[in-house]
């Protein structure tokens, strides 16, 4: 099995309506097999060049769980070059979904092109180095996606604070997210709400928690919770308190419509971040022996936990946020549950997944009784 695996989505029928829903993760558990006993030099640059996606949200968060397993801290450069890139590549995230991924599940025309041009303009943000000012680029960067996304600037785009506000940016903007935005609205805003908890935004007490289930629970990377239950990460969980986002939840609920929502907010967000300098996505901390090492990705919340012994790596779990949001008992197997047998079930579980972005590959499988 390849190290990215698969999602495996199982979706009974009876009486017209999804009875049973299932979501598995199916991908080998290498984590310790490919990390421990290297020495501990090793963990940033493994983890990069192991993962295709969010690769230096994985690189950053393996650093992290490093330095604080030695008892390190990182210096402000390093902090703020760490959160440029982290910035920039949730914004590259999202924008795949909204220029790419989102329009072709609706029918619309994916805008390869426009996607290119924004990954040209994030390529010297992904790199960025430490004491490096990255102003110009993010100057750019935001000009483009006015023009290109927004119709109005990041910063405008964020004092958005309704529903109604948001319905008007979709009639005016004239970009192809608001294309997107029009179809999901007319379409499937109600889809695939349930009532998951929200995984906020982590700090160090959360991961310190969730460290404690990693040591008591061997199957915590399969199948993570939060104060004993499975919770939802992402974009809609990390911005549930903006006015906007609120607002789209008690219209629509907690779904395919309120996840958009919260995505555009939160790619103007971190485009907002890379022109300010500003933004808080990771950070490190350290439970008994082991340090741990965080980074908000674009998809969720991922964790790296590792023991430092003799210079090299010991005890090493990662904690990825597919696991959080196609749980057994989490968001997509939620959202799924009594969608309607009317042609269009697994096209409505693909659009539940999709606004909850796996970082792997899906195979969807249907049964009728």
């Amino acid at each position: 099995m390849p190290i990215e695996g698969e999602l495996v989505v199982t979706l009974s029928v009876a009486d017209g309506r999804v009875a049973r829903a299932e979501a598995r993760v199916e991908r080998p558990r290498i984590a310790g097999r490919l990390f421990d006993g290297r020495a501990a030099g090793e963990a940033e640059p493994l983890a990069r060049s192991l993962f295709a996606l969010c690769g230096r949200a994985q690189a950053i968060a393996a650093a992290t769980a490093v330095e604080a397993a030695l008892g390190r801290g990182e210096s402000e450069p390093l902090r703020a070059a760490r959160e440029t890139r982290l910035a920039a590549e949730a914004a590259q995230e999202h924008l795949g979904r909204l220029l790419v991924d989102g329009p072709k599940l609706a029918g619309l025309e994916a805008q390869v092109k426009a996607y290119a041009r924004a990954r040209s303009f994030l390529a010297p943000l992904l790199a960025a180095a430490p004491g490096a000012p990255p102003a110009e680029e993010a100057a750019e960067v935001n000009e483009w996606a006015q023009a290109a996304v927004f119709g109005v600037s990041p910063a405008d785009f964020l004092s958005l604070d309704s529903v109604n506000g948001f319905a008007n940016w979709v009639r005016g903007a004239g970009t192809a997210p608001a294309s997107l935005a029009l179809a999901v609205l007319e379409r499937h805003a109600r889809l695939g709400a349930s009532d998951t908890a929200f995984l906020g935004p982590a700090d160090a007490a959360m991961v310190e928690s969730l460290a404690a289930s990693l040591d008591s629970d061997p199957a915590f990377d399969d199948a993570p919770h939060w104060r004993g239950a499975p919770c939802e990460t992402g974009a809609l969980a990390r911005m549930a308190a903006h006015p906007l986002v609120a607002d789209a939840r008690e219209t629509f609920g907690p779904g395919v419509g309120a996840r958009l929502v919260a995505r555009l907010l939160e790619t103007a967000s971190a485009l907002d971040d890379l022109r300010t300098g500003s933004g808080a996505r990771h950070g490190s901390t350290r439970h008994g022996t082991c340090g741990l090492g965080w980074a908000e990705t674009a998809r969720g919340l991922l964790v790296h936990r590792t023991r430092v012994e003799d210079g090299r790596l010991a005890g090493y779990r990662i904690v990825a946020p597919t696991e959080w949001n196609f749980h057994p008992a989490g968001a997509f197997v939620r959202g799924a549950m009594g969608l309607a047998d009317d042609g269009g079930i697994e096209a409505g579980a693909r659009w539940i997944a999709g606004s909850l972005d796996p970082c792997v590959g899906i195979r969807y499988e249907v049964a009728r009784a």
